[in-house]
């Protein structure tokens, strides 16, 4: 069994692998990189601005507790036919679930070590905590995610699986009560209080008998969420979408469209249908938009703003040439010089909208009006020079190649 978790992991990880590796492309990480260095940033700007024994402190340090103790689930490995195949094996499934607990075990504790140390200066602005106050915050939090995943661990037995209820409120309530005791009244008697509910639950939950029904909907609900994630950068075939029609984005596509044109229409349907451009595009806007409402320098906050501005422009320029394999298109009774025209109009409304979401959202929490002015007349006349001149460059040279 033991070779099996062994196998099983493996394979998990060049699959997950595979699809990192169109997440995490040169764009998101670049969004990936300005919008960390924005949040740090705005961090370390507001921490001095904080009083110590502040008396809302102590209360957004227990939430912010309770909810890094959620992070990091109990990964299984276990398939739909394992019920069948393995059943003669169910004694030795104890061995395997050893295997899944060590594994999630070692990943959810990096996650709780990294919040909790992304909450420690705000902790040591507000507290005064000493360095063994300190270590016991970490193995306070470390010890309250083994208690997470034994209980995520108990919700797939025979004895308590059927009693959801119970498992989510200890979830919420095992963290919330060690949350309490370690910053309402001392870090020791929370690790204190985080080690008497570990044991006690393993001493309760005892001689956990698998339930397979159960295990097999846990970690499919599990790989569903990943798949989530990995659904919004590329086509995933485990995530099977709904086809219904939107109400909502039949005005969206009669502005795009802008008339009865061909083309227009096709690049209108086209743009709201395909997930892959507009997904990356509402992304990078909405990145872009936190960007700058965080970033108070107004230099590095007019870069961001033509920076994502020119990144989410060029999202578009693969619809262009979408259409180029089906050959029922070229049957249109349209010019190529028509076509580029439908195509710059769809372009500069797209970029029109984005830039002005980006610009509003530079006003920032201040209200820096002289840094939305800014960066409007740089976005007017990065979208004209976008629009006008460099992609209809770039447009011209797509239909000589083809």
């Amino acid at each position: 069994m033991n070779k099996l978790f062994t196998k099983r992991r493996q394979q998990h990880f060049m699959m997950l692998l595979k699809y990192w590796r169109l997440v995490f492309n040169d764009h998101f990480v670049i969004a990936l990189f300005f919008l960390f260095g924005a949040l740090a940033y705005g961090y370390s700007q507001w921490l001095p601005a904080l009083r110590p024994d502040t008396w809302w402190s102590r209360w957004l340090l227990v939430i912010w507790f309770v909810l890094v103790a959620q992070l990091g689930r109990l990964a299984t490995l276990i398939k739909r036919p394992d019920p069948v195949f393995l059943l003669p094996q169910v004694t030795a499934m104890a061995d395997y679930l050893k295997q899944a607990y060590r594994y999630s075990l070692v990943l959810a504790e990096l996650i709780t070590v990294a919040g909790t140390f992304v909450a420690l200066p705000f902790a040591l602005t507000t507290e005064r905590l000493t360095t063994v106050e300190i270590t016991a915050v970490f193995l306070a939090a470390m010890v309250t995610k083994d208690d997470w995943l034994f209980t995520a661990r108990k919700s797939i037995s025979m004895a308590w699986s059927k009693q959801q209820t119970r498992t989510r409120l200890e979830y919420w309530v095992n963290p919330l009560l060690a949350g309490l005791a370690t910053w309402l009244i001392n870090p020791l008697v929370g690790l204190v209080v985080a080690i008497i509910l570990d044991v006690a639950m393993r001493l309760v939950y005892r001689g956990l008998m698998i339930d397979w029904q159960a295990a097999v909907k846990q970690e499919a609900n599990r790989m569903y969420g990943v798949y989530r994630f990995f659904n919004l950068f590329t086509d995933v075939p485990a995530v099977q979408g709904n086809v219904k029609r939107r109400r909502w984005a039949t005005g969206l596509i009669n502005y795009l469209s802008a008339g009865s044109r061909p083309w227009a229409y096709l690049y209108a349907w086209g743009f709201v249908r395909d997930t892959d451009i507009s997904g990356i595009v509402i992304r990078l806007t909405l990145v872009g938009m936190v960007l700058v409402f965080l970033v108070p320098v107004m230099w590095l906050n007019a870069v961001l703003a033509v920076l994502f501005i020119y990144l989410i422009a060029t999202q578009l320029m693969p619809l262009y040439d979408q259409y180029d394999s089906n050959v029922f298109t070229h049957l249109y009774p349209v010019s190529s010089g028509d076509r580029r025209h439908d195509f710059q109009r769809l372009l500069t409304r797209v970029t029109v909208v984005v830039a002005a979401l980006i610009v509003l959202a530079s006003l920032g929490p201040h209200a820096n009006w002289l840094q939305l002015l800014v960066n409007l007349v740089l976005a007017v006349v990065e979208v004209l020079l976008l629009t006008r001149f460099y992609f209809k460059l770039r447009i011209k040279k797509l239909s000589e190649d083809f």
